[in-house]
């Protein structure tokens, strides 16, 4: 974990610091900002770190949120790798399985992400020759919560079928949770979890408060509550972009910044070393709101640059079989 102040509106935090916010109350409040869900690398990075901080902050943590904000109303992309590996998945040295309920063709018109459904069959193939029980897992609760829907496709030779399919957001956000439940048994020693259901309200620095629901995760880990929750916030970002607005201009870092401002520290890849616009973006959101995005690096670059994965393998699932010892590496690497 770096030092520092990164210039461009976020602020880079220390280990320290991060007890020190931990000290106030005993919580410490982190999210992830994805589209649809983080990816394999970066959840097993993140679940290190709180580890860590967890086992040196003698005895300030008591509890630890992890939020990650699903954004629905976003454009889909099947070319945006980000997005486009939640329809075409592909598993670390493996075959891709194309599940999207929807023909390709569909997915390359104007569609947002919340309008995006998975086919159960093409993801029951993918868990059978894959072996991952966290796929099985999330299609089995969105099946006992009667969340499975028929759909009416087109196929890409113009005929209209009927699929049986989930909601991209709904299976991706519980296949996350239960990827999180499972490698905890092995990188906090757990043997149980449980994932519901949640209804809850937020509120952001500048004391605008929203309603929100998705599911939840909850263990313990040495006497300490954690505590991890997804749901769609494109409610949140469509209410704080509009409000802060640059002209025509939308900036969905603005719930960042506002989140930060009230407790959360941002779990994300260094934005020194992204484009032009990711800094520009950060920095206007710090302008408008006055809050630099609090930011604890989850660094799959260096993983690349180390060649313990390939330029386009952080965003690729991680086969059973090979988990422990993506946790094993992660762990050496950054003594964690």
């Amino acid at each position: 974990m770096e030092d520092g102040i990164e210039a461009d509106g976020c602020e880079k935090i220390s280990l320290d610091e991060i007890l020190q916010k931990a000290g106030k109350d005993g919580k410490l409040k982190f999210m992830f900002a994805r589209q649809i869900a983080p990816y394999n690398i970066e959840t097993i990075l993140a679940l290190l770190y709180i580890k860590k901080i967890i086992d040196e902050s003698g005895g300030k943590v008591d509890k630890v949120i992890l939020d990650i904000l699903q954004w629905g109303d976003d454009k889909f992309s099947r070319k945006n790798i980000e997005k486009g590996i939640f329809v075409e998945s592909q598993a670390l040295y493996g075959k891709k399985y194309y599940i999207a309920a929807q023909s390709k063709s569909q997915l390359d018109k104007n569609i947002k992400i919340r309008d995006v459904y998975l086919d159960i069959k093409e993801i029951s193939k993918m868990k059978e020759e894959t072996g991952l029980e966290y796929v099985e897992e999330s299609l089995k609760y969105l099946k006992d919560k009667e969340k499975v829907t028929k759909i009416k496709v087109n196929t890409d030779k113009g005929k209209v079928i009927e699929k049986d399919a989930v909601n991209i957001l709904d299976f991706w956000g519980l296949a996350t949770l239960y990827y999180i439940g499972e490698i905890s048994k092995d990188i906090f020693g757990i043997d149980k979890y449980e994932i519901k259901e949640f209804k809850d309200k937020i509120k952001l620095a500048n004391g605008d408060e929203f309603d929100i629901s998705g599911y939840e995760l909850i263990f313990k880990y040495k006497g300490k509550e954690l505590k991890f929750r997804v749901y769609d916030a494109s409610h949140i970002y469509k209410e704080e972009s509009e409000k802060y607005k640059k002209e025509e201009k939308k900036n969905s870092y603005i719930t960042l910044a506002l989140l930060s401002g009230s407790g959360y520290i941002l779990l994300e890849e260094d934005p020194a070393k992204e484009d032009k616009n990711i800094k520009h973006l950060y920095r206007e959101a710090k302008e408008k709101t006055g809050y630099d995005i609090l930011l604890l690096v989850v660094d799959e670059q260096s993983l690349i640059e180390r060649g313990i994965i390939g330029e386009k393998d952080y965003v690729k699932l991680i086969d059973n079989d090979k988990i422990k010892k993506v946790i094993n590496i992660i762990s050496k690497i950054y003594g964690l």
